[in-house]
């Protein structure tokens, strides 16, 4: 009898076994990087659990000259390890932009240069990153990026937009002047349906839930995330184009005073080696969120002000992890690396099979 138990519970253990196994998912893993020390000492270690890398590397002017460079060290990681390079270009200057995307000699000249830099680079191809552009520019976004996807892929690059994360058609109700203020400035100018049958996907940022003219709050919570994938799945997007934006940056909020401001509450976006540098000087005591999926900390300074802090670690990036299966996202956007909790890699060779194919 007791060896017909220990069989039956080796049998049951095996199955165990499998069933965690069966649990792993493919995923194309793309990760931001700058040309920060932290940031390459990263992606030379975990390279083989990273898809596309996307080195913010590449900045467009309002006459379509494209300026910037990928590192030669990014470079060479990424070819030592298979590892696709699509840098972005971008830019953030609302006038900017719109006097770009107006003017159809500048539209012509970015697109060729993208091309030239593609080729001359081997670079995968690239990812589009104008960000505070006005709703009224939409419609010539679209333009630019239709006329971008097909020069590249013309020439056999890919081409993806990261996408300013939004949930509705219109300015929601509640804080109703500062919502009409995003979606007018940041969030209604893409068109979402028409952009991701453009290109070959979309990057959705699904962070910065909470800004520096927020009061506090995570990053990015979960009940925030899922109702940005139901919101594309409402719209009848196809969700193997769409890959989700995690973060792996800490917010922390503070008082502070400039010239231009005058005294202000405000955040600064943090590494996850800073955020514990600030809870071992005040000794703060971390608590769990168990909606949103995320650590946070306050403590009171001398002055009696409350600092706040909310931290993206290994147990909130594996809770964003898991909507990748759940909603058949393609993958992830993770910004940015070098500043990510060390334990997300053991999280993602765990949970995740990158892909590395188109």
């Amino acid at each position: 009898m007791a060896q017909k138990f220990t069989v039956l519970l080796s049998v049951f253990i095996c199955l165990l076994g499998s069933s965690a196994r069966a649990q792993k998912f493919d995923s194309q893993n793309l990760f931001y990087i700058t040309n920060s020390k932290k940031g390459i000492q990263s992606f030379q270690k975990h390279a083989n659990q990273i898809s596309i890398i996307v080195p913010a590397a590449y900045h467009m002017g309002k006459h379509g000259v494209i300026t910037g460079e990928v590192s030669p060290k990014i470079l060479k990681i990424a070819r030592a390890h298979h590892v696709k390079v699509m840098p972005i270009v971008g830019t953030a200057n609302q006038d900017g932009i719109h006097q770009f995307l107006n003017d159809s000699s500048a539209v012509k000249r970015a697109d060729n240069e993208m091309a030239y830099l593609a080729k001359k680079y081997n670079y995968y191809g690239w990812q589009l990153d104008l960000e505070d552009i006005n709703f009224l520019d939409g419609s010539s976004y679209t333009t630019f990026y239709r006329k971008a996807a097909q020069k590249l892929h013309a020439n056999g690059f890919k081409i993806s937009m990261a996408v300013v994360k939004f949930d509705h058609e219109v300015p929601p109700p509640g804080h109703s002047s500062y919502n009409r203020w995003l979606f007018e400035n940041w969030r209604g100018a893409f068109q979402i349906k028409k952009l991701v049958q453009i290109g070959d996907f979309i990057s959705f940022m699904t962070y910065d839930e909470h800004t520096a003219i927020t009061p506090p709050g995570p990053v990015a919570g979960i009940p925030w995330m899922k109702k940005m994938a139901q919101f594309l799945q409402k719209k009848q997007i196809p969700m193997n184009k769409v890959s989700l934006g995690i973060p792996t940056y800490s917010d922390y909020w503070y008082p502070a005073w400039n010239k231009g401001k005058g005294a202000h509450s405000t955040r600064s976006e943090i590494s996850y080696e800073h955020a514990q540098k600030l809870l071992n000087r005040y000794d703060a005591k971390l608590q769990w969120m168990p909606k949103q999926g995320v650590h946070y900390a306050h403590w009171t300074m001398p002055n009696g002000v409350f600092n706040w802090l909310f931290i993206e670690d290994a147990r909130s990036f594996k809770k964003k992890l898991n909507l990748v299966p759940k909603y058949g996202f393609r993958g992830i956007s993770v910004w940015l690396l070098g500043t990510e909790d060390p334990g997300i890699w053991k999280v993602l060779q765990h949970r995740v099979n990158p892909i590395h194919k188109n």
